[in-house]
C-alpha cells in the first residue's frame, strides 16, 4: 500500500496507532512545523518544508540517528586559521535499527514496483516516497541511499495548479538524474537493516 500510495490504509494505520503517536514520531525525526492532531496527518496535510522532510528521512539512511541540517561546516582564513568549526555532541538514535530496516524495505519497494519506479538507481539500493497535493499544486519526491538523502519539490510560485504533475513524474525524474551524478564516484552500499533487493538495470518509464 505504501509503494502504490494507497492512502486509505495509511489513515487506518494512524487510527490504530494513534494520531498523537504519529505526530510525536514525526517530531522526533526532525519535523519542527506544527502538526495537526487529526487523521489527515496520514495524508501529509500538515505544511512542512522540504528541508524538514529531507531531515526526517535521514535516519532511515543512517541507521536511525537524527541529524540537524547545516550549511557552514568550517570557516578558515587564507592562512588556514580556523575561525569557526561546527561542533556537535553526537546524534541521538530516534529509531531502532530493526524499524529502520522495515521502513527501508517498504520505501525500497516504492522504487521497485510502486510510484517511484522512475527514480530507481541502477545497481544501487535506494528508497523514497512520492507525494502530490490536491489539484496538482505541489509534487515532490524524497529519497535516499546509504550515502545521500535528497528531496525535490515542483510547483508554481503563485500556488496555481500544475498540468497534472505528480511526484512520480518530474520530481522523481529530477531526483534520479541528480542522484546518479552525485553517486558517480561512490561505491554502492546497502541500506541500514536487512538488505533489500537491488533495483534491476534500466529504470521503468
Amino acid at each position: 500500500s505504501l509503494a502504490r500510495a494507497v492512502n486509505t490504509l495509511a489513515v487506518r494505520l494512524t487510527m490504530e496507532a494513534g494520531r498523537w503517536r504519529v505526530a510525536r514520531t514525526a517530531k522526533r525525526l526532525g519535523i519542527e512545523s506544527e502538526l495537526h492532531n487529526n487523521l489527515s496527518i496520514a495524508l501529509g496535510t500538515a505544511e512542512v518544508t522540504l528541508l524538514e522532510l529531507v531531515s526526517a528521512y535521514a535516519p532511515f539512511a543512517n541507521g536511525g540517528y537524527v541529524t540537524s541540517p547545516y550549511i557552514v561546516k568550517r570557516i578558515r582564513t587564507p592562512k588556514g586559521r580556523v575561525l569557526y568549526q561546527r561542533r556537535t555532541l553526537g546524534y541521538p538514535q530516534a529509531v531502532a535499527l530493526s524499524h529502520v530496516g522495515s521502513m527501508n524495505r517498504m520505501m525500497h519497494e516504492v522504487m521497485l514496483s510502486g510510484t517511484g519506479r522512475s527514480a530507481a538507481l541502477d545497481g544501487r539500493p535506494s528508497a523514497g516516497k512520492t507525494g502530490t497535493t490536491q489539484n496538482f499544486r505541489d509534487a515532490w519526491f524524497v529519497g535516499y541511499t546509504a550515502s545521500y538523502v535528497a528531496g525535490v519539490w515542483v510547483g508554481n510560485d503563485d500556488g496555481k495548479p500544475m498540468k497534472k504533475v505528480t511526484g512520480s513524474s518530474i520530481p522523481a525524474a529530477i531526483w534520479h538524474d541528480v542522484m546518479e551524478a552525485a553517486h558517480r564516484d561512490t561505491r554502492a552500499a546497502p541500506l541500514p537493516g536487512p538488505a533489500p533487493a537491488i533495483a534491476p538495470r534500466g529504470r521503468a518509464v
